[in-house]
């Protein structure tokens, strides 16, 4: 009886001190995250918080999750339940950035283009972001993954008026982005696995400010390490280091074209640059000298278009809708991805000027189908 009481005891000052450790190790994770995550909230907005976000403890995280299921966004959103609410809740890929994504998140989600911040977690070593519940799914796999969805609901969500509404969402909050702060910040890795579509509204969500960096009081650029996804990435940028507004609104072009033709650019990249030659995807902090910018091929989307009509380039799936009778549309909105993914960056538009013109389509657009009833 003497040994088992031992025993028992022993075990339980175990058990005391590992609890005691993972206790104490949390507090520090939430100190320092805490710090961080208000370092950035000051430099965005001297403090001014449009949005209050609630807190959550590790233990209500580790039970929110405890039954989840993998969720949208290359599997590291998962949905979790606490107090029978659903929540998406967001781990990092990488700890490059997570502080600024939380700050910049909190400051826009009283947009209805911008996944809501509920409000995170910040003990553990990378903090962990809740976000509102929603059935959602990534552009990037509604247009490029076809087997994984209902052709039904993927024909609905990629009609052409769709694909027309989410371009003007996506720009919109880019717009806010770029001219609501006390300095532009600048996205710098907006593509289609950044932008989520709530499967019940069809409207399109931004999520992830990671690679977010704003631009210094009064000035028009800034210099930084190059980072991002190098079939969206300003060449520009990628040479110099360079960043603008106008690398934003290369990479919007980027995605523009890609809503446009239903294809991957990095799918176009492989059947024209030898294997192995800049085809390595790039979701962290990269240097310049790790691509060959020389054979990067920054006119591609150009040479691509150059090689046909718009009714050889738009999706099959929109001229089976639509035909040629929208036929001047789809060129002006292919002209508009020419501007914006022209080389010289002081060639390209603001993207004030480009969520304009996306608008001056879209009203065609409805005007078109008002012509039809």
């Amino acid at each position: 009886m003497h040994h088992l009481m031992s025993a028992l005891l022993t075990t339980k000052k175990l058990f005391s001190s590992a609890s005691v450790k993972k206790r104490k190790k949390e507090q520090d994770c939430y100190l320092n995250n805490g710090s961080a995550v208000l370092e950035e909230i000051l430099a965005l907005c001297k403090g001014n918080c449009r949005i209050p976000i609630r807190y959550f403890t590790a233990t209500e995280t580790e039970r929110a999750i405890k039954h989840s299921e993998k969720k949208i966004e290359q599997g590291y959103m998962v949905t979790g339940s606490l107090d029978n609410h659903l929540f998406l809740i967001r781990f990092s890929l990488y700890s490059y950035g997570v502080h600024r994504d939380i700050a910049i998140t909190a400051q826009m989600s009283h947009l209805k283009n911008v996944l809501r911040l509920i409000g995170c977690c910040l003990e553990f070593e990378e903090p962990v972001m809740v976000h509102e519940y929603i059935e959602g799914v990534s552009l990037g796999d509604l247009l490029f993954e076809e087997g994984n969805h209902d052709d039904q609901t993927r024909k609905s969500l990629l009609s052409w008026g769709s694909r027309l509404r989410i371009a003007n969402e996506v720009a919109s909050a880019l717009v806010f982005l770029h001219t609501e702060f006390i300095t532009p910040i600048i996205h710098r890795d907006i593509k289609p696995h950044k932008v989520i579509i709530d499967q019940n509204s069809s409207i399109a969500k931004i999520v992830d400010f990671s690679f977010s960096i704003s631009l210094p009081s009064g000035e028009l650029e800034v210099q930084d390490r190059v980072c991002g996804t190098i079939e969206y990435l300003d060449p520009e940028y990628g040479y110099c280091g360079i960043i603008t507004q106008k690398t934003d609104v290369y990479s919007f072009g980027v995605l523009l074209f890609e809503l446009l033709t239903g294809k991957e650019l990095r799918d176009i990249m492989e059947s024209n640059v030898e294997e192995g030659n800049v085809m390595d995807r790039v979701d962290s902090a990269i240097s310049e000298e790790t691509i060959n910018f020389e054979n990067f091929l920054p006119n591609l989307i150009d040479r691509y278009i150059k090689e046909g009509n718009i009714m050889d380039i738009a999706d099959n799936a929109i001229l089976e809708e639509h035909g040629i009778e929208i036929q001047q549309q789809l060129e002006d909105y292919l002209n508009l991805v020419m501007k914006c993914t022209t080389y010289n960056r002081k060639n390209r538009p603001y993207m004030i000027q480009v969520a304009k013109e996306l608008c001056r389509i879209h009203k065609c657009f409805h005007a078109f189908t008002l012509g039809q009833i």
